[in-house]
């Protein structure tokens, strides 16, 4: 298919995931017991996108020392004030080699292969293909519309010369991936803060360059995991084996995921779908699930009854809890470590 380089862009102070953010980084917050930009990471590889470069900001330093355990060429950008989509993707565009650029926001959690994706933007010869998921015309993520060849004339309040007036256009919702060319990158401005779409992809619009979409599978799942509601969906989906998750035990026939390692008592209720980490303890008459993941090393007490929650590694969870994610007094370092 030829060389791709992979970029994620990672620099947000996750302001709605607080209090998680309070304490890791964003990318680092885990899901399912593994930091979220191991997705990225991992979509990438299968992808062949090599080096992967990825920009951080806040609490930024931690990002190397978690992800060590990874194979790949990680090329990590600190920035030292936020740059925005543009200035990110200018930073670690700068570190890696000039090719093909496949770049994914670092909170955007999808399961589509990135494969034909590519592979469609190389057929139609395209500067960037913008990747897009289907939504209702009246939905407000609608906002980049593209003609029948599907070649991008809207992008929010961007509108393309070619974009004849009251013409029908398809409207989708961006996905946050997009594969660029290093011409799309040459219209970034050469410093500063600025978004790519109201910068590069305008004035490369403007020129009438070949920007192009594609639509994600429609069954596809995609979640942008930036607010804790979206956090406790993502958790949902991989009890649910909606999203998958081969580091976890397999489920049992209810939906249990129990590790070897976890101690539950005789006494204790585990309702499926549901995930017990290593060295977790489940305590006489507690009730877990459904719905409920219980990270390595947590202790759900005697009574709790728990549903709809995300206990993490090292928690105490105690009394009756749903719909919320449980975090230990004392946050541990981030690692890559699983726990399963």
């Amino acid at each position: 298919m030829g060389p791709c380089v992979g970029a994620i862009l990672a620099a947000g102070l996750g302001t709605r995931l607080r209090p998680l953010t309070d304490h890791v980084p964003k990318p680092l917050v885990p899901l399912a017991g593994r930091p979220l930009i191991e997705r990225g990471i991992d979509a990438l590889t299968t992808l062949g996108a090599a080096p992967i470069g990825i920009n951080a900001f806040h609490r930024g330093d931690a990002l190397p020392r978690a992800l060590a355990h990874r194979d790949e060429d990680l090329r990590f950008v600190h920035e030292e004030t936020l740059a925005g989509t543009g200035g990110g993707l200018r930073g670690i565009a700068r570190g890696l080699p000039r090719a093909t650029l496949v770049a994914l926001n670092g909170d955007a959690l999808f399961d589509f292969d990135l494969r034909p994706l590519l592979a469609a933007h190389r057929a139609r010869g395209s500067m960037a293909t913008l990747v897009l998921r289907h939504v209702p015309p009246d939905s407000p993520f609608a906002r980049i519309g593209v003609d029948a060849d599907l070649r991008v004339h809207r992008i929010a309040e961007i509108i393309g010369p070619d974009a004849a007036a009251g013409a029908a256009l398809t409207l989708g919702a961006y996905t946050g991936v997009q594969i660029v060319e290093p011409a799309l990158l040459d219209a970034l401005p050469s410093s500063g803060a600025c978004d790519v779409l109201r910068t590069a992809y305008r004035d490369r619009m403007a020129e009438r360059a070949a920007i192009h979409a594609v639509f994600a599978p429609a069954e596809c799942l995609w979640l942008d995991v930036g607010a804790v509601s979206a956090y406790l969906e993502a958790h949902r989906a991989v009890l649910d084996a909606r999203l998958s998750a081969p580091h976890l035990p397999a489920p049992d026939a209810t939906g249990r995921r129990v590790h070897a390692d976890a101690r539950i008592d005789a006494g204790a209720t585990l309702v499926g779908p549901c995930a017990i980490g290593a060295g977790a303890v489940i305590e006489p008459g507690a009730c877990v699930g459904p719905y409920a993941f219980i990270d390595r090393g947590a202790r759900v007490a005697a009574g709790a009854r728990l549903s709809d929650v995300v206990v993490w590694a090292g928690a105490v969870a105690e009394g009756d809890r749903r719909g919320e994610v449980i975090l230990p007094e004392v946050v541990p370092p981030t690692t890559g470590s699983t726990g399963y």
